[in-house]
């Protein structure tokens, strides 16, 4: 019985924990379990952008936070415009967790299958708008202005 209850106690932590979207100012380490954002500078105008993100965190939120982080590290480095060299969103189940008893041999339990979603996305800043362009470029400051997060 005391087993059962420990295993009850880590299913409802483990439910408040995963029961919003990640946050947007989340940065990936070990005590986020993975979640949040990683940058790696990878050359002098260019970044790579990951975000991961919990189950609660849908593709187009992962993908809005992505769009905000490259207009903010753009404008810190003095580009006014942005364009994605490579840019990927992907949707995963991860994991499980059980829990379960038996009493009077008949089986109980619960399982629950954990998603996350993940964008990274190759970002490059930009000093002037290109009359010619092969990908959608984006104006930092209106991304900046416009494009908001409800956290």
């Amino acid at each position: 019985m005391k087993i059962l209850k420990h295993i009850s106690m880590l299913a409802i932590v483990a439910c408040l924990l995963s029961a919003c979207a990640t946050p947007y100012n989340t940065e990936k380490s070990f005590w986020t379990f993975g979640k949040g954002f990683e940058t790696v500078q990878i050359a002098p105008d260019s970044w790579q952008i990951s975000f991961v993100g919990n189950t609660n965190t849908d593709r187009a939120l992962t993908q809005k936070y992505v769009m905000i982080k490259s207009a903010e590290l753009c404008q810190k480095a003095g580009y006014d415009y942005f364009q994605y060299t490579n840019a990927q969103t992907n949707s995963d189940a991860v994991g499980q967790f059980g829990a379960g008893s038996q009493s009077n041999n008949i089986l109980f339990g619960s399982t629950s299958i954990d998603k996350e979603t993940s964008t990274v996305v190759e970002v490059t800043g930009l000093k002037t708008k290109p009359a010619q362009a092969n990908t959608r470029v984006y104006d930092v400051n209106y991304i900046l202005n416009h494009v908001k997060v409800d956290n």
